[in-house]
């Protein structure tokens, strides 16, 4: 009996140091684990040259990075449902959702009833699309892009039309900065959380990460597929038609560019954060990462005085050295 009191007690430190090393193997193995390396570089790079190592600037970075994370996560959800999936029609319900908000069609002061109107139209949207891929079998990309242009010939049609700055307590909320956190940027995070939460909790979630990881598998498991791509796509108009809401409420008017950047950016924001674009698989974290990044990068260059020309450039070889990287750690290389 005491001899195996003795094994046990010289045991549990040992036990205590395994678990502790395979903790942080863990974490080192997360697939946003470089990008969250490569943001606090280059915020040292900001420092450098600015010649202040500045937390104010690392928040106002992270407003903007909130908004590119809610596009890249519209983006992830519906890659996510399958291999090929994209959703080119993003940057098209960003900006229509935005003239929506704007142009108070349940009222000038009826905010809430214009953010309802607004997000059924980012549903709708979806919907379209969804079908547009399930029922008609159209390549998601091409149904996309197609759904896209004719969004923007709405946006055409409307845009000399007359439209309001949203104002008031809605406004002043995004605004507000709490210990240098805005307002803007902390209702990003609830709703990324909100998003985590129906992807890692709900059977939509499960069934959704089921479906893109091996479709004939999840059909034969009774995943329905139909239903699980129109969710997604549903899920990605509403989160593309919020975070039109917040920009057009954020920067105090609207314009037909307000959603034009977050084409390649929601794209890029999934690839730096380490989430493979095959399907199957989604990191909100690694995708709002991936935006810190994405909005770091830009910052430094312009900081740097780098060209327009050099910025994209650059931009673009980060997006393509982290793609190497992720098939290079990816264990379905072949």
């Amino acid at each position: 009996m005491t001899t195996q009191t003795t094994s046990s007690s010289t045991e549990t430190p040992i036990s205590k140091a395994s678990a502790s090393q395979g903790n942080w193997r863990n974490v080192l193995n997360r697939s946003w684990i470089g990008a969250l390396i490569a943001a606090f570089i280059l915020w040292l790079v900001a420092g450098y040259a600015t010649g202040t190592l500045s937390l104010s600037f690392l928040l106002a970075n992270a407003t903007i990075a909130g908004f590119l994370a809610l596009a890249g996560t519209a983006q992830m959800i519906v890659i996510a449902s399958g291999p090929g999936n994209f959703d080119l029609s993003l940057p098209f319900v960003i900006t229509f959702g935005a003239y929506v908000m704007s142009a108070g069609i349940a009222g000038d002061d009826n905010i809430v009833g214009s953010l309802a109107l607004t997000l059924l139209v980012g549903a709708l949207a979806g919907a379209v699309n969804a079908a547009l891929i399930v029922r008609l079998r159209i390549p998601a990309i091409v149904a996309t892009l197609a759904s896209g242009y004719i969004i923007y010939s709405f946006i055409v049609a409307i845009q000399s039309g007359g439209f309001s700055r949203i104002g008031g307590l809605f406004e002043a909320s995004l605004r507000m900065r709490v210990w240098g956190i805005s307002g803007a940027l902390a209702v990003s995070i609830v709703t990324l959380l909100v998003v985590t939460i129906l992807l890692s909790r709900t059977v939509f979630g499960l069934q959704l990460h089921a479906l893109g990881q091996n479709g004939e598998a999840a059909r034969l498991a009774g995943v329905r597929r139909g239903w699980l791509v129109l969710g997604a796509f549903v899920l990605s108009g509403v989160l593309a038609a919020w975070l039109g809401v917040l920009l057009t409420t954020y920067q105090g008017g609207v314009s037909a560019d307000v959603g034009r950047s977050y084409l390649l950016g929601s794209v890029a924001a999934v690839v730096v954060g380490g989430t493979r674009i095959t399907g199957g698989v989604t990191s909100v974290l690694g995708t709002a990462i991936g935006a810190l990044v994405l909005t770091l990068a830009q910052s430094d260059l312009i900081l740097l005085q780098f060209s327009i020309g050099a910025q994209y450039v650059i931009q673009g070889l980060i997006v393509l050295v982290t793609v190497c990287l992720v098939a290079i750690r990816s264990p379905e290389r072949r």
